[in-house]
């Protein structure tokens, strides 16, 4: 694949120059967990560091493309200086396009975002590669048995980013036999933008808009209770038995209480990584209201829809840290989640915030 050589900026000779950084993970345009922590991690350090992505997606329309973000960067988080340039591609990338943006951007620092399996290829070139640019890693790994197939990913990475003290744990007990030194194994934590996600408090400028949002959606559903779902269609967060869930809930309520419940489920209908739900909800949920939002939507619009729900829930089987669950807590609606360590984080954090 070729790829058109971007402009080159405006250098100011009088200011230091910031360290480049070459980021591997999910599109930060997109709305994965992934993609959306990427997104806040750029956004939130463009002060202190340049960045590149390689941004993966299944079938990436955009493959080929170079979108440089710099101005609406600039805008975003207030800095002038913003250097913002993003690579689409389809996978997790391969020899071929990391060695030709090195040669473009020349970056100080290769750091990947996601389960170190999907950059195997990285790993493989990973001793060329570390002679000239270190490599590091932000771990998402939530639970045990220690896994000690990784330890060669975590021996290959000159630093380790931990999203929670378990992952933190997990990577000092694998790596036993041949430890890092202190600096190079760090907890650095998620955490959720306050600017996007907060209770719409009565005096909020956004206070009368979100009303009449709120109105609309329940008069024109019939609807008084509201159940949202926001995750990927996938088989891991488990939205049939989701579904499955929901009718049992509404069997045990008075028929005139059921018939205004809602589950509002913020995901792509049909996946081919997931199932097709409308074909779930048919089979196993013929009598209750779901509704299926499949459209992108900007934070202002996922705000309304955290304040608008009576509840949250997140049953995945397995979860890192559970987006959704934190987002939601966020904005003052309660959460139900399974009992297992990524959505346990989210509560403990929520906790040491409240009291300070």
């Amino acid at each position: 694949m070729e790829l058109q050589l971007p402009k080159l900026r405006k250098i100011d000779p009088n200011k230091p120059k910031k360290k480049k950084i070459l980021l591997l993970s999910d599109d930060l345009r997109m709305h994965s967990g992934i993609a959306t922590m990427s997104r806040e991690i750029v956004l939130n350090t463009v002060k202190e560091f340049d960045w590149v992505q390689l941004g993966a997606a299944i079938k990436h329309p955009d493959q080929g493309k170079i979108f440089d973000l710099s101005e609406e960067s600039k805008k975003e988080a207030g800095v002038d200086d913003a250097y913002v340039k993003l690579y689409p591609y389809s996978g997790y990338g391969d020899p071929g396009i990391l060695m030709q943006l090195i040669e473009i951007e020349k970056p100080d620092a290769i750091l990947h975002f996601t389960d170190p399996r999907f950059w195997g290829w990285l790993y493989q070139m990973e001793h060329s590669v570390r002679q000239h640019i270190p490599i590091m890693y932000y771990n998402i790994w939530d639970d045990l048995p220690y896994p000690h197939w990784n330890e060669s990913f975590y021996e290959s990475c000159d630093l380790l980013m931990n999203i929670s003290r378990q992952t933190q744990n997990i990577v000092l007990n694998v790596l036993k036999k041949y430890p890092k030194e202190e600096w190079a194994v760090q907890w650095v934590p998620h955490g959720i933008n306050e600017n996007y996600t907060f209770p719409i408090t009565e005096s909020h400028p956004f206070r009368k808009e979100f009303e009449e949002f709120k109105s609309n959606f329940k008069t024109t559903n019939n609807v008084d209770f509201v159940i949202f779902w926001n995750n990927r269609n996938i088989r891991r967060k488990q939205p049939g038995d989701l579904i499955l869930a929901y009718n049992e809930f509404c069997n045990t309520l008075p028929k005139e209480q059921a018939d205004r419940c809602v589950l509002l489920m913020h995901t792509q209908p049909v996946d081919d990584n997931g199932t097709d739900l409308i074909a779930v909800k048919n089979a196993v949920c013929p009598k209750y209201k779901i509704i299926f939002s499949d459209r992108p939507v900007d934070n202002k619009m996922m705000n309304f829809f955290y304040n608008l729900a009576d509840v949250t829930v997140n049953i995945a089987s397995n979860e890192g840290f559970g987006l959704s669950g934190a987002e939601s807590l966020m904005a003052g609606t309660p959460i139900i989640n399974n009992v297992q360590v990524g959505c346990r984080i989210i509560v403990d954090l929520k906790m040491r915030m409240a009291t300070g």
